[in-house]
């Protein structure tokens, strides 16, 4: 019987070697693991994001319609675009929309949640989701309600100031009409953002300042905002992302019959839009590239400003 017995397992010095190959194989599953979880979001990511990046980069520089041969053209539509006045009128109203909302946006938003948050407003059950309502109705719906209430001859506006202004034909003042629009359609959010950032604070540091003297005021100054910088940088980069991007709310406040909304008051999207529906996709593209470098500039000067403040304090 001893004879057919193994003489690694009568030893037994195979035991470690088994031992270790075993860990070794548990070790390198557990660092395989998380990369196989991810890897349908990394192909997805791939095939649906980075691969169309990269081709309209390449369309950007060719003439082409859909169908047939492509031309190259080299920088030729990106040197069509820059030297079309259209581009231009709509990028001023682009960049108006975004300075002139983002301000009153922020500033309302996050007095909204200082007042919410302190002991000086009740129901706060109440007042979160009635705030938050806006931000749930479907863009084109909020729209059309602006439509109705800002309308020349049947407006509610008009009819309870007794007027006949032109709110939605007179390109200055539709502007106007837009940031409304604007404003009243991201004051929830932006209220529910401003909220969690200031819930996360430690009321123990308001209180220590209570107790030393402090007022309201200097509280709000000295202890909340500089506590809230990095909710602030984020909320004024996601929201000139979303403004340099924005299509539907003028074109549906002002558009006609399924029209694109005037250059006068239509937002630079509206160009890349255009060049689709005219079979120009290589300057389609090179608007698309031009908007992304416009947003990448925005985003890293904020970042600038805001880091190098944070910094100084």
């Amino acid at each position: 019987m001893k004879e057919n017995i193994s003489p690694v397992l009568e030893t037994g010095k195979a035991l470690p070697k088994v031992k270790s190959k075993v860990i070794r194989n548990v070790a390198w599953v557990d660092r395989l693991a998380p990369y196989l979880f991810i890897s349908p979001f990394i192909l997805f990511f791939l095939a649906l994001f980075i691969g169309p990046s990269i081709y309209s980069l390449v369309l950007s520089f060719f003439r082409y319609k859909g169908y047939g041969d492509a031309t190259f053209v080299g920088i030729a539509n990106y040197v069509s675009i820059l030297q079309y006045h259209v581009f231009w009128t709509e990028l001023v109203n682009t960049i108006f929309y975004w300075l002139v909302h983002v301000i009153p946006l922020m500033v309302g938003a996050f007095l909204l949640a200082v007042l919410v948050r302190s002991k000086f407003i009740k129901g706060q059950r109440f007042f979160k989701p009635v705030l938050f309502v806006p931000n749930i109705v479907a863009t084109v719906a909020a729209a059309l309600v602006f439509q109705s209430l800002f309308g020349t001859q049947y407006g509610v506006i008009n009819k309870l100031l007794g007027t006949q202004i032109d709110w939605l034909h007179d390109p200055t003042i539709t502007k106007f009409v837009v940031v409304l629009l604007l404003i009243w359609k991201g004051l929830g959010w932006w209220f529910i953002i401003f909220l969690v950032g200031l819930t996360s604070i430690n009321p123990e540091l308001e209180e220590a300042a209570t107790v030393d003297g402090a007022s309201v005021r200097q509280r709000l100054v000295y202890i909340v905002i500089p506590l809230m910088r990095n909710i602030f940088l984020f909320a004024f980069v996601i929201d000139a992302i979303n403004s340099l991007r924005m299509f539907t709310e003028p074109n549906v406040l002002v558009g006609r019959s399924g029209q694109l909304a005037d250059p006068e008051v239509a937002p630079l999207l509206n160009l890349l839009i255009s060049n689709l529906r005219g079979a120009s996709f290589g300057q389609a593209s090179a608007v698309g590239w031009i908007l992304f470098v416009l947003t990448l500039g925005i985003t890293l000067i904020q970042f600038r400003i805001l880091r190098s403040s944070d910094e100084e304090r």
